[in-house]
């Protein structure tokens, strides 16, 4: 805090003679005069009458009441800087989602991990704290610095919610503008931010602005303005009556009569400044940074859930082949027998580089009948969230079914949905990976995953009966994760698919396959890994037309009719190479087991799938 103080000292010098002048001007109620540049000060004038903001004369100074409900709209966009939980500073969210703050309070791209922005910290009507959100800081996603002795700034991209209900909007946000009009000396300036780490405050009144350097000289890009701040407010914003964004706070120091003075970076230069780094960036971030010069917000949580899956495929994690502790099962492993039946992606890829990441799965399709091999999903029980299916939002927030083509793969290699309507009599758009499976983490990487299981690679057609009816497929889906993982909390591993053999009904051009499988990995109690491998056919539904089935009872258990088969069994059956947990399996079958074709055993109780 020293240099920054040091360099307000440097700068003030600089503008001493027009910060007497302004004082003198405000001290005889001759504003107007404050300002040297008529230009400005006419511009000035002219954009205040338009939006007849305020009424300021000698014996004169209203504001519409409209004004403090536009401040506690800015309010919203502002937080609370944390490293490792000890307040930094203040800063604020502009377009695009991109985070706003001083480069003194954030100074390392490395650093940045550590880091929080809580929203909403501030005392209510009734002095208690009101309900905070808040954010980790994504410095992967965009990170762009001046540093202290330029500008004092920092931009980053706002991370995942940490904390806070699911369901609560994005912060506000604050413009970023060049425009010429929106200051003149000796106006007054709001300061919302965060002192000395506390609550959110707000500096209003007897707050004027002194001076603006000179172009060219070393204090061109400042502002100085008397107001109330302390060491927590630096990165707070600094608006004019109409709540427009003219500077961003960064320091004070005592002038030459030892009258505290603050100093704020112009808008206009970090404009400057951003419009001529645009052009350097990667244009992903380029993008990201033209659009939050534009004013383009970040999507709520519930936009996000109702919007199509997020086309920056990149971002995605995919099935991890470690995910159970010193047990990797590599996913092109088990695809590599068939590596040759692997639909190709557009960017050229083929074989086991073809496999699809989606937000904790990934797929891998069969090119000659068009759905997936299998889908490798991983589960956390201990951070799972619930994804109601009509909202598609956290905890219970509208999306219904719809489902989405991906722009990796041509989609003659994936059944879509004009086979879907064509065959709707016998079929439902079949999940592989089940679309609560893979949703946990933080809230927006919940919706990531439930939107991802809505892609048709990740579709299949499975008779209505098959797909919807407790007593089949989903019933061990739901025993698994409800009444399995998230009790004990652990972490599992699912591979599902059909069973892409000799054996299928054609329907069009599709070769519809007959059976499905499943296999769940786990470590046990006694840390030993286990594997649960079932069977399940359709083969005697596909002659029965669709009809009304009555609604599940959510609380209940579900009835399970279906086969346990060995893992090998199910090796055999597939082409794949289970060699990675061939030996975990957690079944035997007796002699008296049926064994045509595979030695399998009708699952009786819930006993059975462990």
């Amino acid at each position: 805090m020293r240099q920054t103080e040091n360099l307000v000292r440097q700068r003030l010098a600089l503008t001493t003679v027009q910060r007497k002048q302004s004082v003198k001007a405000i001290a005889e109620g001759k504003i107007e005069l404050a300002e040297p540049d008529s230009r400005r000060a006419q511009r000035y004038a002219f954009q205040r009458m338009l939006e007849r903001t305020a009424i300021i004369g000698p014996e004169a100074d209203f504001l519409p009441t409209g004004f403090l409900l536009q401040g506690a709209e800015r309010a919203r966009a502002v937080a609370l800087v944390r490293e490792d939980g000890v307040p930094k500073g203040t800063g604020f969210l502009t377009g695009a989602g991109l985070f706003v703050t001083c480069f003194h309070v954030l100074p390392d791209r490395q650093r940045a991990a550590g880091y929080s922005v809580e929203f909403g910290y501030r005392l209510n009507e009734q002095d208690n704290s009101a309900a905070t959100a808040i954010y980790s800081l994504d410095a992967d996603s965009f990170w762009l610095t001046s540093s202290e002795d330029e500008l004092d700034c920092t931009l980053v991209a706002l991370g995942e919610q940490r904390t806070g209900a699911a369901d609560t909007a994005l912060p506000g946000q604050i413009m970023l503008s060049d425009r010429p009009d929106k200051h003149r000396l000796g106006m007054a300036v709001n300061i919302l931010q965060h002192p000395a780490g506390a609550a959110q405050q707000v500096a209003l009144r007897d707050n004027y602005l002194l001076a603006r350097g000179e172009e060219g000289s070393a204090a061109a890009n400042v502002l100085h303005y008397t107001a109330d701040t302390e060491e927590g407010s630096s990165g707070a914003p600094v608006f004019n009556d109409s709540w427009e964004l003219v500077a961003l706070h960064h320091g004070a120091a005592q002038d030459e009569s030892g009258t505290l003075i603050n100093e704020g970076i112009r808008v206009s230069a970090l404009v400057d400044w951003l419009k001529a780094e645009a052009v350097k960036l990667e244009p992903l971030a380029r993008q990201r940074l033209i659009a939050a010069l534009r004013g383009e917000r970040a999507l709520t949580l519930t936009e996000l859930a109702r919007a199509a899956p997020d086309a920056n495929y990149a971002n995605r994690n995919g099935y991890q082949a470690d995910f159970l502790t010193d047990h990797a099962v590599p996913l092109a492993q088990i695809l590599t027998p068939r590596a040759a039946e692997i639909a190709p992606l557009r960017s050229g890829e083929t074989g086991t580089g073809a496999i699809l990441d989606y937000q904790n799965f990934s797929l891998a399709l069969c090119a000659e009948r068009r759905i997936a091999f299998l889908t490798a999903t991983n589960i956390d029980g201990a951070r799972y969230i619930n994804i109601n299916r009509d909202s598609g939002q956290p905890s219970l927030l509208a999306e219904g079914d719809s489902w989405y083509e991906d722009s990796r793969i041509d989609s003659r290699y994936y059944l879509v949905q004009s086979f879907y309507r064509e065959f709707s009599r016998w079929f439902d758009r079949g999940h592989l990976t089940r679309r609560s499976d893979p949703t946990w983490g933080t809230p927006q990487e919940a919706i990531r995953a439930n939107k991802d299981t809505f892609h048709f690679t990740n579709c299949s057609p499975q008779h209505f009966r098959f797909n919807q009816s407790l007593q089949y497929w989903q019933g061990v889906e739901r025993y698994i994760l409800e009444y399995g993982v998230l009790q004990s909390k652990k972490q599992i591993t699912v591979l599902t698919g059909p069973v892409l053999d000799d054996q299928w009904r054609q329907y069009g051009e599709a070769k519809v396959p007959l059976m499905y499988w499943k296999v769940v990995l786990r470590i046990g109690n006694e840390g030993e890994p286990q594997a649960t491998a079932l069977l399940v056919s359709q083969a005697n539904l596909l002659d029965e037309p669709r009809r009304v089935i009555a609604t599940a009872q959510q609380d209940k258990v579900p009835q399970v009719d279906e086969f346990r088969i060995t893992v090998s069994g199910l090796e055999s059956l597939t082409g794949l190479d289970f060699s990675a947990f061939r030996d975990w399996d957690s079944w035997q079958p007796s002699p008296g087991v049926r064994a045509d074709p595979l030695p399998a055993a009708l699952i009786m109780s819930w006993r059975d799938l462990l």
